[in-house]
């Protein structure tokens, strides 16, 4: 089922989405950094967002959890869990096996034997371990069909055959990962109490729901789903999915192009700016703070390293937030469809920078802000189009003549047929508010 996950932005408690995971590569240790699932499902998990659309509304209520006596038996489940869906992914990605029903008969029996988890658990570590195999698998796939399409395009121009990839590992659960729970291993009791399904029976914990919180568990317009039980800095949380079905999609024939870029943010075709100078200057302050005290590597410098975590991407986040919902508002009250530029793979294509620009390069939140404009829309009966972007900075506006001396710089554009001037990212989000007509251009140049 495509779906729109919403983001809960509660004041009582921090967001952890449902799915947030410690997953550990070959190469990593401690809590390790995100695998290509991770990568793949940045907005599933630690975000909490997804680009499908039209069918279904999904949205995740973060509780905080008073464990009581319990934490032992969570403890012990959680590990468990972790230990099983990683076995269980191994075995998948040995043997080739990406059909649940295959992996059940496979895996089901031993698991439960080897690592003591009860029925409905170990249907669940199964579940969560074939969804991070073709997770990783499709990742893998349009990663190689993208390198595939560049290495044609390169080879007809002339240039060096591409490097080989890296090959996808299989993704692997720290034990400090998500236990999933479904309607048959967990229940709301009344009370603000949930039952959940341990190694060692059913345990009652307490839920600590705000005031929001306890209006969007109780409201019946929405459905409550499954849930999933987070750790992190110490806190137990209970991470709630709710649905509903999704407004039908108002149907237009104008459309509000959008630029996505580094020194604006996102531009779009009627002339609006989102600068991103104060990301710039926060993400420059953090990444020179943080090489102070990684320098320095004294206890109290580890100590404010850890206090600082997080900081920068809560901001960029917000900073995401706040341009999605201008750009989505606009479009509502213009009655336009959203026409988004689709920069997927454009690390992998992105030309060799100097080495003081490349934490800003792969520091650029696009994606995330594409999802957050994504489920924003959906939510206001708002379509959203993805476009091929290229060739819309050289492209004039006005006559159609693209070339590259039309571009002079990262913020003009001068065309070199008709004289038309005017800001390069104004230029190439109107282009790309009239993707449909390039489309036969960009086919013709790039033939």
């Amino acid at each position: 089922m495509k779906a729109v996950i919403i983001d809960v932005r509660l004041a009582e408690t921090p967001v952890i989405h449902a799915g947030d995971e410690q997953v550990l590569l070959s190469g990593h240790a401690g809590q390790g950094k995100p695998d290509p699932y991770a990568i793949l499902l940045d907005f599933f998990e630690r975000m909490g967002y997804s680009t499908s659309m039209n069918e279904a509304l999904i949205r995740t209520v973060s509780i905080k959890l008073d464990i009581g006596p319990h934490i032992a038996a969570l403890q012990a489940t959680q590990r468990a869990f972790n230990a099983a869906a990683s076995w269980i992914a191994s075995v998948c990605w040995d043997e080739g096996i990406t059909n649940t029903n295959t992996a059940h008969h496979r895996v089901y029996g031993e698991t439960r034997t080897r690592f003591g988890l009860g029925a409905q658990l170990a249907v669940c570590a199964r579940a969560k371990a074939v969804e991070a195999v073709k997770a990783t698998k499709t990742q893998e796939a349009e990663r190689m069909a993208r390198r595939r399409k560049e290495h044609v395009r390169g080879r007809d121009k002339g240039k060096k055959a591409l490097p080989p990839p890296v090959p996808a590992t299989c993704p692997q659960f720290g034990p400090r990962g998500s236990v999933r729970y479904d309607a048959r291993t967990y229940r709301l009791m009344s009370l603000d109490r949930v039952s959940l399904n341990t190694m060692q029976g059913r345990v009652i914990c307490h839920l600590i729901p705000g005031k929001r919180q306890h209006a969007m568990l109780i409201d019946a317009a929405w459905n409550i789903g499954g849930a999933d039980l987070i750790w992190r800095n110490g806190t137990y949380y209970l991470n709630v999915t709710q649905n509903r079905e999704a407004p039908e999609l108002t149907q237009t024939d104008e459309t509000l192009g959008v630029d996505l870029g580094i020194v604006n943010l996102a531009t779009d075709s009627e002339g609006e700016t989102f600068t991103g100078a104060k990301v710039r200057e926060v993400r420059t302050r953090y990444a020179k703070r943080r090489q102070v005290l990684q320098s320095i590597g004294t206890r109290s410098a580890k100590r404010r390293l850890k206090k600082m975590s997080g900081r920068e991407s809560r901001f960029q986040k917000d900073v995401n937030h706040k341009i999605s919902r201008a750009l989505v508002e606009k479009a509502t009250h213009t009655r336009k469809t959203l026409a988004l530029e689709d920069l997927t793979g454009i690390r992998e294509r992105m030309k060799m920078v100097r080495r003081e620009q490349r934490y800003e390069r792969h520091s650029w939140a696009f994606y995330q802000l594409r999802c957050f404009i994504a489920y924003k829309a959906a939510w206001a009966s708002v379509e959203v189009k993805c476009v091929d972007p290229a060739y819309t900075s050289q492209t004039c506006s006005v006559c159609g003549h693209c070339e590259r001396a039309n571009r002079h710089s990262q913020s003009s554009f001068q065309c070199q047929q008709c004289g038309f001037r005017l800001n390069a990212d104004i230029n190439a989000a109107r282009n790309i508010s009239r993707a449909e007509v390039l489309q036969p251009l960009v086919a013709t140049l790039r033939g």
